[in-house]
């Protein structure tokens, strides 16, 4: 299965598609790979997750250092993002989802995450280079990817406040049967992702209560107020009044 994720803005959009939806996107749909671990691109991938920072706040925009790191397998590869004057000439899902999923990919899935937030800040990229930092943790448990992951989390509330990202889904067509692109905002993603375990199957980034988390998330100038079962579809996220 293919992750079908478009593209995103950094305006925000109203949501119109059930969690559903986005549970089978975010979950195990990552691509696939040649059997000796090299993705279908050709570009020779890291399998390990061990993660050296290249600087202190790599993977954090406006940052770009990642573009010099050695180690980087894509800091040549050319990442075309959406461009509604060429539309179709786009790559950056395509090349993401050739990634091997879990613990194979995950330190690549950094890297690429990465590399695409240097070339073009944006609220999707970061709030995908944070995903990928927590997946890593969760993979490795080393506490400097743990507060790399949060702090690229947070610069998606503190640069990128109200962006989204877009997803297409089997069961929302139009009429004619063809996916309708949905969007996701993600602010309540980054939240909903620090507090609910659930929502990424991966360890806490602030481990035991759940309260911890909106007392972080106080701490950084937000507001959390949490989504509700069954479908997590109405949580929110406000910036702080100053006192």
């Amino acid at each position: 299965m293919r992750n079908s994720i478009r593209r995103a803005g950094d305006s925000l959009v109203v949501r119109s598609a059930s969690i559903l939806c986005l549970g089978l996107l975010m979950a195990g749909c990552d691509g696939s790979s040649d059997s000796d671990g090299t993705v279908i691109t050709g570009i020779p991938l890291p399998t390990d997750t061990l993660l050296n920072l290249a600087c202190a706040d790599v993977g954090i925009w406006p940052e770009n250092c990642v573009l010099d790191d050695q180690a980087n397998p894509y800091r040549s590869t050319v990442i075309r993002e959406f461009d509604e004057m060429n539309p179709g000439a786009e790559n950056k899902f395509d090349l993401a989802n050739a990634i091997p999923a879990g613990r194979t990919g995950a330190k690549a899935r950094f890297y690429f995450w990465a590399t695409a937030l240097a070339r073009r800040g944006s609220g999707e990229n970061q709030w995908y280079t944070a995903r990928a930092l927590h997946e890593l943790f969760h993979f490795n448990d080393d506490p400097v990817v743990q507060q790399q992951a949060l702090n690229a989390y947070r610069n998606v509330l503190d640069n990128f406040f109200g962006s989204v990202t877009f997803f297409e889904c089997c069961e929302n067509v139009d009429p004619n049967g063809n996916p309708v692109p949905f969007s996701v905002t993600l602010n309540e993603q980054v939240a909903d992702n620090l507090y609910r375990e659930e929502s990424t199957g991966w360890a806490r980034l602030v481990p035991g209560d759940p309260l911890l988390t909106i007392s972080e998330l106080a701490d950084w100038g937000y507001t959390y107020r949490p989504a509700n079962p069954p479908d997590y579809l109405d949580g929110l996220v406000f910036v702080r009044e100053a006192p």
